[in-house]
């Protein structure tokens, strides 16, 4: 079968798949001290405005409670998120970002911001407000699949 023979929907699957692992590839180049992954999640506790359990971030990053747990464990270990136990709950773990995440941002903001003009170049508000409907309505389906 032939990539023309393919219709919208499943172009579209595979190019997300490719989009992604190209992501991760650019943004395990992309900092020295941290992977992709890491930065996800540091990027993550940015949006909380409390430290977050590792369910709510799972949550929102898309990812197992394991998976997030060893991300912020190896953060930990490099002095970019703090773990702690909740005070009110010691079954919860919160983590919040450590020392070296204020000067991480600090580093990197001029290339982020070089990279996003790059990364979006030729690409209007229009066209980035529909991709982003568009995504939003799939993960609301995806929530659906119980797949």
């Amino acid at each position: 079968m032939k990539l023309e023979d393919y219709d919208s929907r499943h172009l579209l699957f595979a190019a997300l798949f490719t989009t992604s692992n190209r992501l991760q590839s650019i943004g395990d180049r992309f900092y020295e001290e941290i992977t992709s992954k890491q930065w996800f999640l540091l990027a993550a506790l940015n949006t909380f405005e409390y430290a977050p359990t590792f369910n709510e971030l799972s949550s929102l990053m898309g990812s197992s409670h394991q998976n997030v747990k060893q991300i912020a464990l190896k953060l930990q270990q490099k002095g970019y998120a703090e773990i702690e136990t909740d005070p009110d709950d010691r079954r919860k773990s919160r983590v919040r970002l450590g020392r070296k995440a204020e000067s991480l941002h600090s580093a990197y903001a001029s290339k982020e911001e070089d990279f996003m003009d790059l990364l979006y170049k030729g690409i209007s508000e229009s066209q980035l407000k529909t991709t982003l409907e568009t995504l939003n309505t799939m993960m609301k389906n995806m929530e659906e699949c119980n797949i």
